[in-house]
């Protein structure tokens, strides 16, 4: 386990918790990053061994204290115990608990709800350049695939809310909605509502807070430039989305950009979001090879730098944990 901290000179105002943790996946290090924002005036970070160099979607439970990772490597599901337990005791060591290769070719994200986890494949031509919504069973030791879902839309991240799956329609601007996504049978599965998000070039990343109501999605613009980033925020979702018709738009009206030379964005490729303190943290991929970014939240349009940049090699996803 490696450690190293940063300063925060910016002063942030965010209350401080027992817990506040950033984990973030590499596709080039071969590491797991886990940075401590506890205290946001001494932010310090630990480093673990991934199950492989190129890793994606990350998310923590913290009622079994695990992690649980997507593997690109070897196309596996990874869990690791003993995280938080570890943290605070230098004595225990973080331990690679389970290793599944799944069913997938080409796993991105993952969004967990309770023992489900569900992994979107981007399509390659490995899988017939289709993508596909695998649904797996967490149970003990071991994943069993429940679900297969085929969808005629090239898939990136995820985010589960209750029973409603929100995915990123890549290499576009459009966002889908599958309600009650777990009573889904097996087979071409079609989202209820799809709706474009204007001024978006190309989405990636995506988080909603049900506290806050609000959606956050991220713009990598030209997949090939480390400058042409954006971050949006749609406030009142819920009802933006329920005004917005299958196949219509959000409007620039509805929702807040920022982007610009002074925001580091690039190829921002996951975001996450405080209910708490209001900060979105995002995993750059492009700018400086790889970055953690966060930003206040803001409710209008600008080109602000980020409140707090720390270089992290190939970051690849992002997943905030506070308590």
């Amino acid at each position: 386990m490696g450690f190293y901290s940063c300063d925060n000179d910016e002063g942030m105002d965010v209350p401080e918790k027992e817990i506040a943790s950033l984990f973030v996946s590499s596709n080039t290090s071969g590491e797991i990053s886990i940075m401590d924002f506890t205290s946001m005036d001494d932010i310090s970070t630990n480093t673990v061994a991934s199950a492989g160099t190129d890793a994606d979607g990350i998310h923590y439970d913290p009622q079994n204290d695990e992690i649980i990772q997507l593997v690109r490597s070897d196309n596996s599901l990874n869990v690791y115990s003993n995280i938080m337990t570890s943290m605070m005791d230098n004595s225990l060591s973080i331990s690679l608990g389970i290793n599944a290769s799944g069913d997938f070719v080409s796993g991105r994200e993952i969004a967990v709800k309770d023992d489900m986890v569900i992994v979107a494949e981007s399509p390659v031509e490995a899988n017939g350049n289709q993508s596909s919504l695998y649904v797996y069973q967490k149970s003990g030791d071991t994943f069993s695939l429940q679900n297969t879902y085929m969808v005629d839309f090239a898939l990136w991240g995820i985010h589960i809310e209750g029973n409603t799956l929100y995915a990123i329609v890549d290499k576009t601007s459009d966002l889908a909605v599958f309600n009650n996504f777990f009573s889904n049978t097996n087979g071409m599965v079609s989202p209820d509502k799809q709706v474009t998000i204007e001024g978006l070039v190309r989405t990636h990343g995506l988080t909603y807070s049900m506290e806050d109501d609000l959606m956050v999605l991220t713009d990598i613009g030209d997949a090939s430039s480390d400058s042409d980033g954006g971050l949006v925020i749609i406030p009142e979702f819920t009802s933006t989305l329920n005004a917005t018709a299958d196949g219509g738009t959000i409007s620039l009206a509805d929702q807040a950009r920022i982007e610009g030379s002074n925001t580091m964005l690039g190829n921002p490729v996951d975001v996450a979001y405080s209910e708490d303190s209001q900060m979105v943290f995002v995993a750059e991929r492009a700018n400086g090879g790889g970055r953690v970014l966060v930003y206040e939240y803001f409710s209008s349009n600008g080109n602000p730098s980020p409140k707090i940049n720390q270089e992290v090699a190939g970051a690849s996803a992002v997943y905030y944990y506070e308590d």
